[in-house]
């Protein structure tokens, strides 16, 4: 039973996309058997972590964000809690998961290329080809979803179609795993100069549909990640830098084509439309996210007001909510006290992860885009932006860096490991060659 638990998390993308892909055709969501699955992956786990004092400071957050509900001055919906239980408290635990033993080495993050592939590839297809059920499913969602006039309905179904989005109604899970498929796999092609043909497909494509899918947020941190890797691979004579400089010889070529398109097929003011909702929707961002924290300002306190009180479930639920910025719904909901402990956890992990930056490349991005992110997102809390792999990328820095002294020999080891196979699958193929020419 614990090897089959484990493997299900080992393995959790495919069941996340296959959950998204069965919603699109009818099937009833199951994802409720994902957080028994979690919850059993730590009672299997947690007796292999090293425990050290880092690991109490998490687990404080995580009861202090449970007994918050209890503390508060008025009782609100138990169903906000659950929801907020839900969506905070279960990614939380793929800390500890991440702690573990079973989970030491990047299997991982190997493990979720393939689906994410599959996702982006699918999401191509429905992009381009717009087939109806494609069409029907998404139509429905964003129609019910919305609260809006038939006429601004009917702009921003219109907007919600020109963003890939695979399996998914709304474009943040593809933008969002885009930018981790593509920032993992730059790091297996350029970094560690280990990396197979499929890893430069997924860095491809990954970088393709990360522009389609048109999260600003995801795009702006990816070019900036570019540009810093792109020196790096320079000043360091690195093997893959001229992968990087075709990469971008591409990104330009590609961006004037669109430019052509758009001026020369597309409707002036839809393109209007779309501009306006991509560069300055609604208000600038910053000027947006001061006129939030306004907004709740009275409803911010020392130790806030509980668990899920202003997550997306409260908005689903019909009450006021904040779903555009985690500096401010968890300061709303866990007080000054809840975001100074995350604050402090992501910023040690930070600092962890600079002294072992090689082993830890992966990690530590995915955490600064996390951190970035919060300005306009709900990283922490909503689904499809996967906040359990920040949790577990910060349980993962910490287990690298207890074992810093060992990295070298492990990744050398797992980097020999991964080109015999690659030697052994080269062998087979060319034995298959010679025997169909015989």
């Amino acid at each position: 039973m614990e090897k089959f638990v484990v493997n299900i998390v080992k393995y959790y993308y495919w069941f996340l996309v296959a959950i998204a892909a069965s919603l699109m055709f009818g099937f009833r969501d199951v994802s409720s058997a994902l957080i028994l699955v979690v919850i059993g992956a730590v009672w299997y786990c947690h007796s292999t972590i090293r425990w050290k004092w880092f690991d109490g400071v998490v687990f404080l957050y995580l009861l202090y964000s449970l007994v918050s509900y209890f503390f508060v001055e008025y009782t609100y919906s138990a169903r906000l809690y659950y929801l907020g239980i839900r969506a905070q408290i279960i990614p939380m635990l793929f800390y500890f998961i991440a702690r573990s033993e079973q989970f030491k080495t990047d299997d991982f993050f190997e493990n979720f290329k393939k689906p994410l592939f599959f996702a982006m590839v699918c999401g191509v297809y429905f992009y381009f080809f717009q087939p109806y059920f494609y069409v029907s499913y998404k139509a429905e969602v964003i129609w019910n979803n919305f609260d809006s006039n038939v006429n601004d309905l009917s702009g921003k179904l219109l907007y919600e179609f020109t963003r890939m989005s695979s399996f998914w109604p709304h474009s943040y899970f593809i933008g969002y795993a885009s930018l981790f498929l593509f920032m993992y796999a730059a790091k297996k092609i350029v970094l560690d100069n280990c990396y197979r043909k499929f890893d430069l497909a997924c860095f491809g494509l990954s970088f393709f549909c990360l522009f389609f899918a048109q999260q600003r947020v995801s795009i702006a941190f990816c070019v900036l990640f570019l540009v810093l890797l792109t020196v790096y691979a320079t000043m360091k004579n690195l093997p893959a830098r001229n992968l990087l400089y075709f990469l971008w010889a591409g990104a330009i070529v590609f961006g004037i084509g669109i430019f052509f398109i758009v001026m020369n097929y597309l409707d002036v003011d839809f393109v209007e439309y779309v501009l306006n909702r991509s560069v300055n929707y609604e208000g600038s961002i910053v000027g947006d996210r001061f006129a939030l924290f306004e907004r709740f300002f009275k409803d911010l306190s020392f130790f806030g007001s509980g668990l899920g009180r202003y997550g997306h479930g409260a908005v689903e639920e019909g009450y006021i909510g904040i779903p555009d910025s985690d500096y401010i719904r968890v300061v709303a909901e866990l007080g000054f006290f809840g975001i100074a402990i995350l604050l402090s956890i992501c910023l040690y992990t930070l600092f962890c992860g600079l002294k072992i930056f090689k082993y830890a490349f992966f990690e530590f991005s995915t955490l600064c885009f996390c951190l970035v992110a919060m300005i306009g997102a709900a990283v922490w809390e909503l689904g499809t932006l996967q906040p359990f792999l920040y949790w577990f990328c910060i349980g993962h820095i910490q287990s690298k860096f207890d074992r810093r002294d060992e990295l070298q020999v492990e990744y050398e080891a797992y980097f020999k490991e991964m080109r015999k196979q690659d030697d052994q699958e080269e062998n087979e193929n060319t034995d298959d060659d010679k025997g169909e020419m015989e």
